[in-house]
């Protein structure tokens, strides 16, 4: 009988432990999806701000939800100009440098803006 008790104590204990354990690697999880959309926020605000800011006959900025985060803490988006999703864009936003690094944007720059990145 003393055995039988030690068992499922035993047995209690480890469950117990297990679902604790299947909490927190839940909560890491979340946080983890809410850093995600939030950089993924953050790199299509700065990724207008550039487009806006260098290139003419912008009239909307849409984005696909196929975005990655690179290892280095960029992240990479796609997206479509003014409603032809034809007109594709494309860009890594550096979060360290707080800048659109590498693009491809299907329109006509700015007149000041073709030699160099115009600031945004």
């Amino acid at each position: 009988m003393k055995k039988a008790i030690i068992i499922l104590t035993t047995l209690a204990l480890i469950t117990l432990a297990g679902l604790y354990m299947k909490e927190q690697h839940d909560r890491k999880i979340e946080t983890q999806e809410a850093k995600k959309e939030e950089l993924y926020s953050l790199a299509k605000k700065r990724m207008n701000d550039f487009i806006e800011t260098n290139y003419k006959d912008i009239q909307s900025i849409e984005y696909t939800n196929d975005y990655e985060i690179n290892p280095m803490g960029g992240i990479s988006i796609n997206g479509y100009l003014n409603e032809n999703k034809d007109k594709k864009i494309w860009g890594i936003y550096d979060k360290a440098n707080d800048e659109v690094g590498v693009f491809t944007v299907d329109a006509t720059e700015k007149p000041e803006c073709e030699d160099k990145v115009c600031e945004y």
